[in-house]
């Protein structure tokens, strides 16, 4: 059996925008080094059943620093609040039904992210994953 470290959590004070408005909500980032290639993102953590994304962590990892992601989401810098003292934000982008915008702060991505490859460095992925869990998966 592989003995994987804790999981990484991360709060986030989240800006959604979408067709009908704008409204704060908490979220959060969240890792689990059993699904190395992974994060989540929970929006709404304070509102009962949260809405959960799963994507690449190379996907968030990209797009702090450029834009990155194609069809249901896409990460990117937010450049429309300037530079100086504000703080950095990532804008991220989910489409489904309809289109919802969140801003959240780059800072914050950055640790969680430096937080994930600690416990899994880049290319340790697939020593991290439970084979004979996901045979069994596949099996039934």
């Amino acid at each position: 059996m592989l003995h994987l470290p804790r999981t990484v959590t991360t709060p986030l004070a989240l800006t959604v925008t979408t067709g009908t408005g704008e409204a704060e909500l908490s979220g959060e980032l969240r890792y689990d080094p059993s699904d190395p290639f992974a994060v989540s993102l929970a929006i709404g953590v304070d509102c009962g059943e949260p809405v959960v994304w799963t994507f690449a962590r190379d996907l968030l990892s990209a797009g702090v620093s450029a834009p990155a992601g194609e069809g249901d989401i896409t990460i990117e810098p937010d450049v429309s609040h300037g530079f100086g003292t504000e703080e950095r934000t990532l804008r991220v982008t989910l489409a489904t039904d309809c289109l919802a915008t969140m801003l959240v702060s780059t800072d914050r991505v950055v640790e969680f992210l430096v937080e994930t490859f600690a416990l899994v460095p880049t290319g340790a992925e697939l020593d991290r994953v439970d084979w004979d869990a996901e045979i069994a998966a596949l099996l039934g």
